[in-house]
């Protein structure tokens, strides 16, 4: 068995989560209506999570092996058209040439760092094995990579000019 203390957060000024008092003895002592409450655990049982107790930051993500990395289609593509998504205040629809008979369309959450008519002709990575999805009622056929700071996104770009379709190794 082992006790589990769950702290109050409006502890007095100088007194620490042990019920002790930087200053004049008996500020902070335990009582029935104090801060602390005991309650004791088997190990077996596991103690409730509360929001509070939870890590600020996000658990790290799980290592990839080669074989998942292998499962991403990555394909340069080439955008020929881009527009405001009618729907949505956040998404372009870009028309975009992976090497297939016919353009992607893909739908991307982009409009905040660029304009449609600066899009036109930049080559970028695409997934090109994601399955189809609608976002505000228009079909996404694939994916744009893009990466993200506090001022907006950037878009995976090639510095050489690429036929569309080749693999992104």
């Amino acid at each position: 068995m082992y006790r589990l203390l769950a702290v109050r957060k409006n502890l007095p000024v100088g007194c620490d989560y042990n019920g002790f008092s930087a200053g004049p003895a008996g500020d902070c002592l335990k009582s029935a209506n104090d801060r602390t409450r005991e309650r004791e655990y088997s190990m077996e049982e596991k103690p409730p999570v509360t929001p509070a107790a939870a890590p600020a930051a996000a658990p790290a993500a799980s290592l990839a092996g080669i074989e998942d990395f292998q499962k991403i289609a990555l394909r340069v593509g080439t955008i020929l058209t881009a527009q405001e998504h009618p729907n949505a205040d956040r998404l372009l629809v870009l028309s975009v040439d992976i090497g297939e008979p016919t353009p992607r369309q893909i739908v991307a959450g982009i409009r905040a760092s660029y304009q449609p008519a600066e899009l036109i002709g930049k080559q970028v990575a695409v997934v090109a094995n994601l399955k189809a999805a609608t976002l505000r009622g228009v079909e996404s056929q694939g994916m744009v990579l893009a990466a993200s700071n506090s001022s907006g996104f950037v878009l995976l770009t090639f510095e050489k000019p690429l036929p569309p379709g080749s693999i992104v190794k």
